[in-house]
């Protein structure tokens, strides 16, 4: 028997919409009820992505949510989406949820929720699953240069001594030989039997052809294996770089297999804070556009000193610029700074009284005369290719001039978008600092 399931749609910062009325239409529940399940919803949003305040908010009017995008669960036959603000419920593209699990893979910040199962388009090449098998499939080869190994005690028997025999069968061997004790360093453990028994739990859903066939040779790689080990062993720290990996291996394991009912397709629930999710991809994009040794991410700058007057103690005030990049050639030297809020939220394209006068301390802070506020792109009518920058705006305060661009992000999940958009990127802010 089929399940059907109703999905309500948010769109991030959008106008209040009566959701109480539809969640009581589609399972049957009162007001006070539905409302606390948009309530229940929003504090599991905010504990996945540590956020201090729940972000759907519900009163009179209706719910709005704020500071998230993604999917998650109202209800056993009940989820409700939540799209991003600069993509909104476009429902002739809606690949948004795609290009926010990709994102959600690539941010720190995103989480996946593996305990979630949230219906999803199956069946077309650029499923959730597809993405999911692409994720594993290429955190591996940028891995396994440096395989995941651990030492091992194994019972072999051999003709050649390599380990520790009992001495009675040194006198009476057994037809293989030797019976010893031999210690291996080999792939052969419990972190990469996980990471093989997600690939093998994803295999039979993934559609697409050349993902399918990564994931066999991860599998063919990797084995043999014994079955999955105990998930919450910690890797050793001399192989962290396994970490996010085993991660998501364990999330597919746990309720990521993307399972196939009775025709249904189920996929994981995912969310994303919006705003540091932006500032992630940029960082990521202007490392790879820019040359990672060009960039300088996150570092702190001293602005000025703060005293707290009831103790008379003094400290440094700092600021925290997203990326400095260094100069190159024609290239002057220039800070960019992700911006997510500003102009968007203010209905037009300008750069908003507070992204200028932040603009400005970092400036003063770095000494740097020439700052790029980074905006995601505002839906148009036809996607433009995702990296494409726009200039909307410049301010020159004195010596500073402050331009503000938006960037296209839709499609960021599709194959090879992101060395697309890190390209884009870099050309686009060298074409709009000429």
């Amino acid at each position: 028997m089929a399940h059907t399931r109703t999905r309500l749609s948010l769109v991030e910062y959008g106008s209040p919409v009566d959701l109480s009325r539809e969640i009581g239409a589609a399972i049957g529940v009162d007001r006070t009820k539905a409302n606390s399940l948009l309530i229940e919803a929003g504090n599991r949003a905010a504990s996945n992505l540590g956020l201090k305040y729940n972000p759907i908010s519900v009163d009179a009017i209706g719910a709005r949510a704020i500071d998230f995008a993604g999917l998650i669960r109202l209800a056993p036959a009940l989820e409700l989406e939540v799209a991003p603000k600069f993509l909104g419920l476009d429902d002739v593209d809606a690949a948004w949820r795609e290009d926010f699990f990709f994102l959600s893979t690539l941010s720190r910040h995103g989480r996946l929720l593996a305990t979630e199962r949230l219906s999803a388009s199956g069946g077309t090449p650029r499923d959730l699953s597809t993405l999911v098998a692409r994720s594993i499939t290429s955190m591996y080869e940028a891995r396994k240069r440096r395989p995941l190994r651990s030492y091992r005690l194994v019972r072999e028997a051999d003709f050649f001594i390599d380990g520790d025999p009992d001495p009675v069968d040194l006198i009476f061997p057994s037809p293989d030989g030797f019976e010893q004790e031999v210690i291996r360093f080999d792939r052969r453990n419990g972190w990469n039997a996980n990471i093989v028994a997600a690939a093998k739990e994803l295999l039979p859903e993934v559609s697409d052809p050349s993902a399918a066939s990564s994931l066999v040779r991860l599998i063919e790689d990797l084995s043999p294996q014994n079955g999955p080990a105990n998930r919450r062993k910690s890797i050793p720290a001399r192989h962290r770089a396994w970490k996010p990996l085993h991660e998501l291996s364990i999330d597919v394991l746990g309720g990521l297999g993307l399972n196939y009912k009775q025709g249904q397709a189920h996929a994981p629930g995912y969310l994303v804070s919006t705003w540091r999710v932006w500032e992630d991809l940029l960082t990521v994009a202007a490392r790879l556009g820019f040359g990672r040794s060009a960039v300088v991410p996150q570092k702190g700058f001293t602005l000025g000193t703060k005293t707290k007057m009831s103790t008379g103690a003094m400290s440094e005030l700092k600021v925290f610029p997203d990326c400095m990049i260094e100069a190159d050639g024609a290239r002057p030297q220039l800070l960019l700074d992700a911006k997510y809020k500003g102009h968007v939220e203010k209905g037009r394209l300008r750069i908003s009284e507070a992204d200028m006068y932040e603009a400005l301390a970092f400036s003063k802070a770095t000494g740097r005369n020439l700052i790029v506020l980074a905006y995601p792109a505002q839906p148009g009518d036809v996607p433009q290719p995702v990296g494409t920058c726009t200039a909307f705006e410049s301010v020159q305060v004195g010596a500073v001039r402050i331009v503000g661009i938006q960037v296209e992000t839709r499609h960021i999940s599709r194959a090879g978008a992101l060395k697309v958009f890190s390209t884009n990127l870099a050309d686009g802010i060298a074409t709009v600092l000429r």
